[in-house]
């Protein structure tokens, strides 16, 4: 209750405002219809003209017209887009699968590789026995000079 107090001369007595006298209110009586709250429906408050709300019954305000919501594209059937998406995944686990095969692929033809190397290598040590056991090494030198116009000169030492 911020309004403010109407204007009093200054001899008139001022009323308490702490208690209340309303001589009005329990003179005069009510009259009319009574309206009870179930059967007047839900009520809304609306921004009213002064700043205040005021109380309207919802079946007496205007209905705004809201849009339906919009589908996800029209035209497109949902089956047919699972069953794209079906397609696509199958793809990409297609292609993933072609690349795992090719780095088995690769693995496996590195072991075979490895193995075979250490056959020949195996084979070689066993194939040669004077060889193990001691026996003359040659050190080979290959001398190359070349000169002017051509000339080369080649010298062959074993040591």
């Amino acid at each position: 209750m911020n309004a403010p107090l109407p204007y009093r001369p200054p001899g008139e007595p001022i009323a308490d405002p702490l208690t209340l006298n309303t001589p009005g209110l329990a003179e005069t009586p009510l009259s009319g219809a009574v309206e009870l709250a179930a059967e007047r429906g839900p009520v809304v408050y609306v921004p009213g003209a002064h700043g205040g709300f005021v109380a309207v019954r919802r079946e007496d305000l205007p209905t705004i017209h809201t849009p339906a919501p919009a589908s996800a594209a029209a035209g497109v059937d949902p089956h047919a887009q699972r069953l794209a998406a079906k397609g696509v995944f199958a793809a990409g686990a297609g292609v993933g699968a072609y690349f795992a095969a090719g780095a088995v692929a690769i693995v496996v033809d590195s072991l075979a590789q490895a193995l075979i190397a250490a056959a020949v290598a195996a084979g070689v040590a066993l194939a040669t026995p004077g060889r193990r056991g001691g026996g003359d090494t040659y050190i080979t030198h290959h001398h190359v000079t070349n000169r002017w116009w051509g000339k080369s000169s080649t010298t062959i030492r074993n040591r």
